[in-house]
């Protein structure tokens, strides 16, 4: 079984009062014989000291990424670092990260740095909690389908690092004081975990009920739905796009033998007209069109905290929903973790760990229960112990 205890601090100019203000929020103490932490700051705690001064003051290993806020039951905002401490005398942690990832070496460091860390365990891992990079020139979707077949299809969830700061270059991932805009980290668990795997999308009214199925595609790039050009399938049922203008409507792919779909950016418009999607639109799924609002998101949310109160679980739980929420919620950001805060009663109903994605990672079932590793965009993704 997991305890999960959560830390929260804005102070990122004085070091000391910072990891002071932390460490007064946790019992180290009440630790049980193995733990693990998870952090997810600005990046002005990583362009600082700050991060590997605190590895320094914990007595386990820590991974982390950068992002644009985070919350916990102490506090919510955008300068923020939120820590979260998962113990436990029956399940193991190990921890490992992959440096400097380019397109040419990525597999290799990563199934280096996973081997090295499983080699560590008493036998095999049986889930993985994980960082992946922002990098323009690797897709979330290669990582999560490299790490896929690296870790035998075990389910993994995580994040692809973001931040405040639009560079990709400035968005951080790190393991103690290792920290890199190119790195991966990586907590394999062993152990009898038992996690219940939650992704919240939109809600059902904002979801077409069209579907078309992919007749045309390769990897990420659609091409053809119903046999019919993908823009011009799209306008037949009224969706227009503008080449130079950034896509904001989410395609929800009903993979072959998904219960449920996963919604993905659109990143751009190719010069045959085709789509370039953030994930795998294979031929014969089927696909149609979400809208994302301010209601939709908050409708979502909402629809995610009754599903974690109904696990029956309350060792804790992580929250990872898309920066495009955060910034759907404009002017006023902070009601998504307003509302999470709420729902999970400031903490008494359940310790909770929040922080915005640049992609989420999160298993889903498939039509006979089974879990498979999926990458998305636009959702709210949950892990509950």
């Amino acid at each position: 079984m997991i305890h999960m205890l959560t830390a929260y601090t804005e102070e990122v100019d004085d070091v000391d009062d910072g990891i002071a203000e932390l460490l007064g929020q946790i019992n180290l103490g009440s630790l049980k014989k193995n733990s693990v932490g998870l952090v997810t700051c600005h990046s002005d705690f990583t362009n600082s000291s700050f991060v590997s001064e605190l590895s320094k003051k914990l007595p386990f290993d820590i991974i982390g990424m950068t992002t644009i806020a985070s919350a916990n039951q102490h506090g919510k905002g955008m300068f923020s670092l939120s820590l979260a401490v998962l113990t436990s005398n029956d399940i193991v942690f190990e921890t490992a990260m992959a440096k400097s990832l380019e397109p040419a070496n990525c597999y290799d460091k990563v199934k280096a740095a996973y081997s090295e860390a499983a080699k560590k365990l008493p036998s095999e891992p049986s889930m993985v909690l994980t960082f992946f990079p922002y990098i323009d020139d690797i897709s979330g979707t290669q990582m999560q389908k490299n790490f896929d077949e690296i870790c035998g299809g075990i389910p993994f969830w995580g994040s692809l690092a973001s931040s405040p700061d639009v560079q990709t270059g400035h968005w951080f991932v790190f393991r103690n004081g290792d920290i890199d805009s190119k790195g991966l980290a990586m907590i394999l668990l062993h152990g009898q975990v038992n996690p219940e795997f939650i992704v919240i999308s939109l809600p059902t009214e904002n979801i077409q009920k069209t579907r078309g199925r992919i007749t045309g595609s390769d990897g990420c790039c659609l091409r053809e739905i119903d046999g019919i050009p993908v823009l011009k399938y799209l306008e037949n049922i009224g969706i227009t796009f503008q080449k130079e203008v950034p896509v904001a409507i989410p395609l929800m792919v009903y993979y072959e033998g998904s219960a449920e779909p996963v919604a993905l950016a659109i990143y751009a418009i190719n010069d045959d007209r085709s789509l370039m999607c953030a994930g795998e639109v294979p031929v014969g799924a089927t696909v149609t069109i979400g809208e994302i609002t301010v209601e939709s998101t908050l409708d979502s949310t909402a629809e995610c905290m009754e599903r974690v109160r109904k696990t029956g679980k309350r060792g804790g739980a992580l929250f990872l929903p898309c920066i495009t929420r955060y910034i759907m919620l404009t002017p006023i950001h902070d009601r998504e973790m307003s509302l999470v805060i709420e729902k999970m009663e400031d903490g008494r109903f359940m310790p909770f760990f929040m922080a915005y994605s640049g992609g989420e990672i999160c298993p889903v079932k498939d039509r006979i229960g089974e879990l498979q590793n999926r990458f998305h965009n636009f959702s709210f993704i949950a892990c509950v112990f």
